[in-house]
């Protein structure tokens, strides 16, 4: 079983904090944090109303370097120093003085076992894919390179034909990414970034292969 606990969405729910911004726990085969949202007091106040752990992590990866997406990681350093920080390499001075043991991404591959990242694409951004009993995983932050093109990388890398699930901010995707992203996962969760009309249109196409998500949300597979 592999756990996705969504410790901060765009998309508040009752009970939790919230802003704008994006962090992912995941609870599989590793227990790593994806991305850390922009507020370490709103991951310090979820984690403790989901009754998650934060401490003990095996490592850390960030997608980019835009605060809503590395703001809370100096946190996540204090509760697991000197674990790996899989990032671009742009920060990641800072990365070590948080205290953690940064690995510059430049090319696509596996990182961890069972875990791939599609490379810095265009020198921005990467996603990561985690592997799981049903399949695939693919996780992304912005998609700024855009999420077909992203998803497109992971599937190379890890040598997978298509993805069980892709989660993530789509960085308001024009229609013909989300049709081509459609033939490329089976599940589509789209948050973060991906706006209203990108969630509508998914809802609207692929109805039974739309996942709602938002902070708090806990996707098992």
């Amino acid at each position: 079983m592999t756990r996705l606990i969504i410790l901060n969405d765009n998309v508040p729910s009752k009970g939790l904090m919230n802003d704008w911004g994006w962090s992912v726990l995941v609870e599989g085969r590793k227990r790593f944090l994806f991305d850390a949202d922009t507020n370490p007091l709103v991951l310090a106040h979820n984690s403790k109303a989901l009754n998650v752990n934060l401490r003990n992590l095996d490592f850390a990866v960030l997608s980019h370097w835009h605060y809503d997406h590395y703001g809370g990681f100096q946190y996540i350093a204090e509760l697991n120093p000197g674990i790996k920080f899989y990032a671009p390499i742009q920060g990641l001075a800072m990365a070590m003085r948080w205290g953690f043991q940064p690995i510059a991404i430049n090319s696509a591959g596996e990182i961890e076992e069972g875990v791939y990242t599609s490379g810095v694409i265009d020198g921005i951004e990467q996603a990561v894919g985690v592997e799981t009993s049903s399949g695939l995983i693919v996780i992304v932050g912005c998609s700024h390179p855009g999420v077909d093109r992203m998803v497109q990388k992971v599937l190379e890398a890890s040598g997978y034909k298509r993805a069980y699930l892709v989660i993530g901010g789509f960085h308001s995707p024009p229609i013909q990414r989300l049709r081509r992203l459609a033939e490329l996962s089976e599940l589509i969760a789209p948050a973060h970034c991906s706006g209203e009309m990108a969630k509508m249109f998914v809802r609207k196409n692929y109805g039974e292969r739309y996942v709602e998500v938002r902070t708090g949300t806990i996707l098992e597979v």
